[in-house]
């Protein structure tokens, strides 16, 4: 097993009456990229937050590369770098000033590392423009490049993508992909979009109304899902009577001729054996991947159990 790069152990947070992050525990391995993933007011920003040192947890701990952070937030941010929520620079200084300031609030660093992180993030030709002139998705990318000035090992981003338009939405996929496989960065990013977390992530962390409901590998976590299968027929209302004859088949929707079902794939050709021997004609058979959207509802709709968990 790789080395356990970041860690929550029983991690909770309330404000006033109101439990925002409830007994969480996850970890982070060197070398994921792994995807926070939870609706808006799972919890998420809250458990950033307590990651980075912001704010402070009613009980439980945060770890980065084993230091606690309540205990020596210094230590244990110093291979950190991490992008809170929307980045907020000085309109007026042109993009390297602002990183110089940044940097100098957190100790300094040379030029040629701005110019470094200038340019990982596709920016460093407009080093010297005012902020003022860039887009929204240029200024998550400042933001990025931000984070990026400590040249960390693990880069913690807080809805990267938020507000952007498509191509900035991609533009900043591509960077995150990039830093992990050009710069060997650990990658820990919060989002609400499954669409994107299933697209870059190759670890995933389920959480809602702060409890994680489960955790694990994108790829076995869909796969050991029940498959969805769409049969189209020549009778719907007939087959719908067969597949009320399997208790493993649930029936999800019903358009005309086109009925999708839930059901182990291993019992697929059984359950055609059967339509064909009720007389119902089968035109075609159309397996469908299990999203991590269709599994994310799922667990919503289930009220979600964190035995659901794994590796």
């Amino acid at each position: 097993m790789s080395d356990v790069v970041l860690e929550t152990r029983n991690l909770t947070k309330n404000f006033r009456r109101r439990r925002a992050v409830d007994d969480l525990s996850l970890r982070v391995f060197d070398g994921d990229i792994y995807g926070f993933l939870g609706p808006n007011g799972a919890g998420k920003s809250t458990t950033i937050r307590m990651l980075v040192g912001l704010i402070r947890p009613r009980r439980g701990s945060a770890l980065l590369f084993g230091t606690n952070v309540q205990a020596d937030r210094t230590r244990a941010l110093k291979q950190v770098g991490a992008l809170v929520e929307s980045p907020t620079f000085y309109k007026y200084l042109s993009a390297r000033e602002n990183l110089k300031l940044f940097a100098r609030l957190s100790g300094g660093c040379s030029e040629k590392r701005i110019d470094e992180a200038l340019d990982v993030v596709g920016l460093l030709d407009r080093g010297r423009d005012k902020v003022k002139t860039f887009s929204h998705g240029m200024l998550q990318r400042l933001g990025i490049a931000q984070a990026l000035l400590p040249n960390p090992k693990l880069v913690i981003l807080d809805e990267p993508t938020s507000g952007l338009d498509p191509q900035g939405m991609k533009d900043v996929r591509e960077l995150i992909v990039g830093l992990a496989r050009d710069q060997k960065m650990t990658i820990f990013l919060s989002s609400h979009l499954l669409y994107e977390v299933e697209q870059i992530c190759s670890r995933v962390g389920i959480i809602n109304q702060g409890r994680l409901i489960a955790e694990g590998n994108v790829a076995q976590l869909l796969r050991d899902e029940v498959e969805l299968v769409e049969f189209k027929v020549g009778d719907g209302v007939r087959a719908a009577k067969v597949f009320d004859s399997f208790p493993e088949v649930e029936l999800l929707d019903c358009l005309g001729d086109s009925l999708s079902v839930r059901m182990p794939s291993d019992r697929v050709p059984e359950l055609n054996r059967a339509l064909v021997k009720a007389n119902v004609d089968v035109y075609a058979v159309f397996p469908k991947t299990t999203s991590l959207e269709d599994f994310f509802l799922d667990l919503i709709r289930e009220g979600g159990s964190a035995d659901k968990a794994g590796d």
